[in-house]
């Protein structure tokens, strides 16, 4: 089945058949990384029963989503390339994966190689290089090495604006569009988990600011490839939530579906910052501006 028609068929199932198939997977391999970013909830868990999931577990997972309906994998971590097990690695994991959905990608720090075989590959970068060096682990040089000298053919980057690091963007993102292996931008907003990351809270002038600084940049051209309509629906939040299109996968297996933050911390509906929900429900909303960012996203 072609992209086109396994879509078609999604939003058949979703729209007019009324199913609630999950469109993406939150799919965590591990929570063990070699950062220890200020933001990050996960990587403090890496000490814990069942922290780094096994070849077999992570089979049956892909095995689920798959009959679930799920269209597109996204694996995260801790650092998703660090995963192996035994005589397993995640190129394995990956090409297993891409037998059975429509698109395949991984959210890594950047510190590793960017040579992983899945269709889309992010590398999360906040800010310029002291900032981002002071939010994650002093990693700024190295990754901007391994970006310039990967050869993934689809390379993205992830920003999460903060307190910190939402004024410098427009020069960040002046920097990143000189990389040449660079073929858009992302942009989230920072959510705590009350581990001590309070101060990186945007407070709602500092989130229409960034948001409206965003949105600023991708009027003027820049690959910014949130839509229009994402930018400014997330000032206030009061767009309709469809966060059944998400499942997501535990390194112990679980899976469950709805909010990102559900079972990893307390659930604030008018801070939420994970633009990808909003996108895929303006998608599903038939809103053309999600629909052109999905497809530019993983599709074309």
């Amino acid at each position: 089945m072609n992209a086109a028609s396994s879509l078609l068929r999604f939003f058949l199932d979703a729209g007019i058949r009324r199913r609630r198939p999950p469109l993406i997977a939150s799919f965590k391999l591990t929570y063990r990384c070699n950062l220890a970013c200020r933001g990050c909830p996960f990587h403090s868990r890496a000490g814990r029963k069942h922290a780094h999931m096994d070849f077999f577990t992570a089979r049956r997972c892909l095995d689920v989503l798959r009959d679930l309906g799920c269209r597109i994998v996204i694996f995260e971590g801790g650092e998703p390339l660090l995963w192996k097990d035994g005589e397993y690695s995640f190129r394995d994991l990956v090409h297993l994966a891409r037998r059975s959905f429509l698109c395949v990608g991984a959210t890594t720090n950047g510190t590793l190689p960017l040579d992983a075989p899945t269709d889309v590959l992010w590398v999360s970068i906040d800010g310029l290089k002291a900032t981002h060096d002071d939010l994650r682990s002093g990693s700024y040089d190295r990754v901007i090495s391994n970006i310039r000298s990967s050869r993934h053919p689809k390379l993205f980057v992830h920003y999460t604006l903060n307190s910190r690091n939402f004024r410098e963007f427009p020069a960040a993102v002046d920097a990143l569009c000189s990389l040449e292996r660079v073929r858009g931008i992302t942009v989230q907003l920072f959510y705590p988990y009350g581990q001590g990351e309070e101060n990186l809270r945007l407070s709602p002038e500092e989130r229409r600011e960034a948001l409206a600084t965003a949105a600023k940049l991708r009027r003027l051209g820049y690959p910014i490839l949130n839509s229009s309509w994402s930018l400014r629906a997330m000032i206030h939040n009061r767009w309709r939530c469809r966060d059944w299109l998400l499942a997501n996968v535990e390194p112990d297996g679980t899976i469950f579906t709805g909010c990102y933050v559900k079972n990893r911390g307390a659930i604030r509906c008018p801070e939420c910052g994970f633009t990808p929900i909003a996108e895929a429900s303006g998608a599903l909303g038939h809103r053309p501006g999600s629909l052109i960012a999905g497809w530019k996203l993983f599709l074309s």
